[in-house]
């Protein structure tokens, strides 16, 4: 009886510390990106985008993000420009791991007041955390997100204005998840084979962190719908989940936690 009960406590003290290292959000494979507002070569850059964070939704000029590279700069010499990077990278929230699209094609969900748009799961899956990347143009916004899951319920988060995404993309605060530390912005007058360029340390992605009730982290989320509830403008890069383990993945880590206990005590 003590041997169960301490091989008990074993499995229960295995399955905290899975789910403590477990605990980040990685991303989450989705479509419904609609907007390229990623500055990068080759030029012309106009063909770049089909939006600006300053000028807006299907227009290329104006203030927007820009790939990390060398450009040749408005004097037209070469410059080192700081930016966004390709790839995964580790929010500085701490929450885990988030990724970029293609910056060569549609980047972002891309919203001006009152719009929303839909991230589709590749594969649904249960998660008990979901996280969000992006910014706001003009200042701080409010946004509402829908959860949708297999059953059709649905569960609702609101983005408290200026917080996460709902933060301009100059912000220090604790909520920013990446630094760009740069923005570009077309040069028509040589063909748009020039780039504006303008640093600032502020500038970056920020995080919206949501977690999922008991209930609702029991079930598959199929969808989620990012409302802009704020003014223009507003782009969602990445989304994040942490998956709930599967219960024969948890069953078997706790039935490995009672036979490593066994050996143990015949050990000793």
């Amino acid at each position: 009886m003590k041997l169960t009960a301490v091989a008990m406590g074993s499995m229960a003290a295995l399955f905290c510390v899975a789910n403590s290292a477990s605990a980040q959000v990685n991303p989450i494979a989705v479509t419904g990106w609609n907007h390229d507002m990623v500055l990068n070569d080759p030029s012309p850059y106009d063909a770049s985008v089909t939006g600006t964070m300053d000028g807006g939704f299907g227009q290329s000029e104006n203030w927007t993000w820009v790939e990390k590279g060398t450009y040749t700069n408005s004097d037209g010499n070469p410059q080192e420009f700081e930016g966004l990077v390709a790839g995964t990278h580790a929010s500085l929230t701490g929450s885990g791991n988030f990724e970029f699209q293609s910056f060569s094609a549609n980047n972002v969900v891309g919203l001006n007041g009152g719009e929303s748009g839909t991230l589709t799961l590749d594969s649904p899956a249960a998660y008990s955390a979901i996280a969000l990347y992006g910014a706001s143009g003009f200042g701080a916004k409010t946004a509402t997100v829908t959860l949708t899951f297999d059953d059709a319920s649905t569960a609702i988060f609101n983005v408290d204005s200026g917080t996460g995404i709902g933060s301009d993309w100059f912000n220090s605060g604790t909520d920013k998840a990446f630094e760009a530390k740069a923005r570009a912005s077309n040069k028509s007058e040589e063909l748009y084979t020039r780039l504006f360029y303008q640093q600032n340390d502020a500038i970056g992605i920020n995080e919206s962190y949501f977690t999922l009730s008991g209930g609702d982290s029991a079930k598959l989320l199929e969808s989620v719908t990012i409302q802009n509830t704020g003014g223009d403008r507003m782009v969602v890069f990445a989304i994040s989940g942490q998956p709930v383990p599967e219960p024969t993945t948890a069953l078997l880590l706790g039935l490995a936690g009672v036979a490593a206990f066994a050996t143990t005590r015949r050990c000793a």
